[in-house]
């Protein structure tokens, strides 16, 4: 089972999106598609005192720190280009891609018309990226991506040669889940250059979010073939055999990227939420502490330092860790994750009001987490809130019809409450309860009517409605346990016990000295020195046999 999750809450917010494009051959360019940011910037700061590259070399810089997140940096470069050039009409569109990651359409709208005056709006640089900038804005609507298209489409009208438009131009069809038409973006980008590896490297992202395995993994080693330092490849091949559940194989991959890309807080933090998914929680804990020292508001880390604490069974410190998280973090980059994670931290540390409302939000926030309904309604029966807890199983039918593990915490979410009701003395509420319990395991018999214990769990709600074993209610269903689990005694050992053991008191009271002789026997076979079975058969001894 792979956790997408996990991927989306951790991967994705780790890596900054792929830089956009400059001429092709650029060295600068490269070592971006390298993932080697800093490398990149040296070579684009190296070109702002040549009057043919500043005005280029101003924008890749500026567009570099954009996309990892320092969009101050990113403007200074983009307004230093603009001085040192009036004209620059391609420093405008930087302006607006910052305005974009600001939420000011608005104000990109302004710098994008400033960058489409005179040559501007005839050059295929500048309209395929206004297109980039609006196909990578920040949660980008269809109505951004579509105008992203739109500048995409007359950028290649223009240059129709030009493959790195066309696989912007396929990244923005895929957001729009237009699957087919990213690929033909994509195959054109290879029939125009057949040794860009970043388009192999978009094939291989697009085979694996169809669950195209083979095809992905084939996309990512060409990218590798053509350039075996390509890191982003084996970042994302470490991805692909994540989903694959191939852990092992998953990190060394990962490793391989880790090893090529540029050694920084960035590389070390996508490491770390790798560590984290492929279960190495005491790794992922360390570099996430070793990005902290140098990055002590890294959000993601201080995220999955959290997680980890929780995941390593170090609950007090994940409360510290993730109350420091979430009171430093914009709420505004709080995930629903997060609020899950917060949720599970505060039920360990015995504070089951408080997690209940945190998971409450999450499912709030994305009401398909499946796994995460059984844990709420396991927090609302610890807090003793029974009927909350039925309908949070009722609420997760919206999304997947109830699984046999479903019904089996149900059930015993209804023999929570009849027993809580049984010991405060309410009868009839208890038998009620228990009642429901016996109908909703009835549901697993159903489904699965091989399934030992389902007979088992049904023994218990009508044992617990016939508590002085007056009635036997549970006589038939400790029957057919017993037939079902007979041949694995050693398996069910502790369950044929409490079996025998009942149906060993049942025909005691019932009088029928033989069944009962014949039960508790069964017990002693089982466990040889039960307190329980060597006194029932001497009792059964004392008394004399019917006549």
């Amino acid at each position: 089972m792979t956790h997408n999750w996990k991927y989306i809450a951790l991967m994705a917010a780790a890596f900054p999106a792929t830089a956009a494009f400059a001429q092709s051959g650029n060295a600068g360019r490269k070592a971006v598609d390298l993932e080697r940011y800093e490398e990149a910037k040296s070579i684009y700061k190296s070109q702002l005192n040549n009057k043919n590259e500043a005005d280029n070399a101003y924008f890749a810089l500026g567009d570099i720190y954009l996309r990892t997140d320092k969009p101050d940096s990113a403007a200074y470069y983009f307004n230093q280009g603009i001085s040192a050039n009036k004209k620059s009409y391609i420093n405008h569109v930087g302006l607006g891609k910052v305005a974009l990651h600001q939420g000011d359409q608005a104000k990109a709208e302004q710098q994008f018309e400033e960058a489409l005056k005179g040559k501007g709006k005839k050059d295929p640089y500048v309209l395929a990226m206004i297109g980039e900038a609006y196909v990578n804005a920040p949660n980008a609507t269809e109505a951004q991506i579509n105008k992203g298209i739109d500048y995409l489409k007359q950028s290649l009208e223009r240059d129709n040669k030009n493959a790195v438009a066309n696989v912007i131009l396929g990244d923005a069809y895929l957001q729009l889940k237009k699957g087919g038409e990213a690929m033909t973006n994509y195959d054109r980008a290879i029939q125009l250059d057949e040794q860009y590896a970043t388009a192999y490297l978009k094939r291989g992202q697009l085979y694996t979010s169809s669950r195209n395995y083979p095809e992905a993994e084939q996309a990512f080693q060409r990218a590798i073939e053509i350039d075996p330092n390509f890191a982003p490849a084996y970042r994302d091949l470490g991805e692909l055999y994540y989903f694959a559940g191939q852990y092992d194989k998953a990190l060394s991959t990962f490793q391989k990227y880790v090893d090529l890309a540029e050694d920084t807080p960035e590389t070390k933090a996508k490491y770390a939420s790798f560590l984290f998914l492929t279960k190495n929680y005491e790794q992922a804990l360390q570099t996430a502490e070793q990005v902290l020292q140098k990055e002590p508001d890294n959000t993601v880390m201080n995220r999955l330092r959290a997680y980890s604490y929780l995941e390593l069974g170090q609950p007090q410190k994940a409360l510290e860790a993730i109350q420091t998280y979430m009171q430093k973090t914009d709420p505004s980059k709080l995930i629903a994750q997060d609020y899950e994670y917060y949720g599970r931290i505060l039920g360990k540390n015995d504070q089951p009001a408080k997690a209940i409302e945190n998971m409450e939000k999450a499912l709030q926030m994305n009401d398909a987490n499946i796994e995460l309904y059984a844990d709420l309604a396991n927090m609302y029966a610890r807090n003793n809130q029974y009927d909350k807890a039925i309908e949070v199983y009722k609420r997760k039918r919206k999304n997947v019809e109830p699984s046999n593990a479903d019904y089996y915490y149900m059930g015993n979410i209804y023999m929570m409450a009849g027993e809580e009701n049984a010991t405060s003395g309410n009868a009839q509420k208890a038998n009620e309860f228990f009642t429901q319990a016996d109908s909703t395991y009835a549901q697993v018999a159903k489904a699965n009517p091989d399934y030992a214990y389902a007979y088992l769990w049904r023994a218990r709600a009508n044992a617990s409605q016939d508590p002085e074993t007056e009635k036997g209610l549970a006589k038939p269903y400790y029957e057919e346990f017993i037939a079902k689990a007979s041949s694995e005694p050693e398996k069910y050992k502790k369950d044929l016990i409490e079996a025998n053991s009942y149906l060993g008191y049942y025909y005691y009271l019932k009088g029928e000295r033989d069944n009962a002789v014949k039960y508790w026997t069964a017990v002693k076979t089982l466990d040889p020195s039960n307190p329980q079975a060597d006194a029932a058969l001497k009792e059964i001894a004392k008394a004399p046999k019917k006549k």
